[in-house]
């Protein structure tokens, strides 16, 4: 009788030495934990246009030339054809999508290796049309930054990247692209990472009023990061350490049970 219960007392110990581990392994995938007593503040909430998209590495751009001020894209886009137009050779449009390498370099066809690193793309749209004047009559080019994106995590073990198709996509666009927040993620703990000039700005934003409307409606850039917090689940992640476990003790237990009969 003192033998068994030794063996419950051990077996107690065991288990809650087990479950206060198992506590420190709880939500270890919980991501940008801010610590209660840090002095991080929050930025504030920017409202309005954004300012231009300027270039960088990494980003791929489509690159679209045409002579005599594009009549070939309005005329080819059409389906007419221009009679006024005698010299078709002048007459070029090419398209094709380039990458901007990590020094801020891009070679693109007929002008070469060129520094694109923190252009907008209306200035080289127009740097373009000046190098090329000197060899096409009336240059016209068009540039479209193609790999812009956000990256999104709607809630818990999910994340998403989403390609913006255009820049004045809202942050409730982003949400509704992610197909919403998830069922266990905060709408009032959203949280908005921002690269800027030397470092990432962080917003805290709050969807779960009617107040927040114009919080949702700000308006998101390329590369930014959109976390939603979620809610700490303790009690079902240490039945799901403990489960596994608790078979093997019980078990253990009923065996022994049955040698000691």
């Amino acid at each position: 009788m003192a033998l068994n219960n030794k063996l419950k007392s051990v077996g107690i110990f065991g288990l809650f030495v087990f479950l206060l581990s198992s506590c420190a392994r709880i939500n270890t995938n919980e991501m940008f934990h801010i610590s209660k007593d840090s002095n991080f503040t929050y930025d504030s909430i920017p409202h309005g246009p954004l300012d231009e998209h300027k270039i960088s590495a990494g980003d791929r751009f489509s690159f679209m030339f045409s002579t005599n001020n594009g009549e070939k894209i309005i005329f080819g886009s059409s389906g007419l054809s221009n009679p006024t137009n005698t010299n078709q050779s002048n007459n070029i449009t090419t398209t094709h999508d380039y990458l901007v390498q990590q020094d801020g370099s891009v070679e693109l066809p007929l002008i070469g290796i060129l520094q694109v690193s923190g252009m907008t793309t209306r200035a080289l749209e127009e740097k373009l049309e000046v190098l090329l004047s000197k060899d096409y009559l009336q240059p016209f080019v068009q540039i479209k930054v193609t790999n812009q994106r956000v990256i999104i995590f709607p809630g818990k073990n999910s994340a998403q990247v989403v390609n913006l198709q255009n820049t004045n996509t809202s942050l409730l666009e982003v949400i509704a692209l992610a197909n919403g927040i998830r069922e266990d993620g905060f709408a009032n703990s959203i949280i908005l990472m921002r690269k800027t000039q030397n470092k990432r700005a962080v917003y805290q934003i709050d969807l779960s009023t009617i107040e927040g409307l114009k919080q949702g409606e700000m308006l998101v850039q390329s590369n930014d990061y959109i976390y939603i917090n979620s809610k700490k689940r303790i009690a079902r992640e240490i039945l799901k350490e403990v489960a596994p476990w608790l078979s093997i003790f019980s078990s253990s237990l009923a065996i022994y049970a049955l040698v000691t009969k």
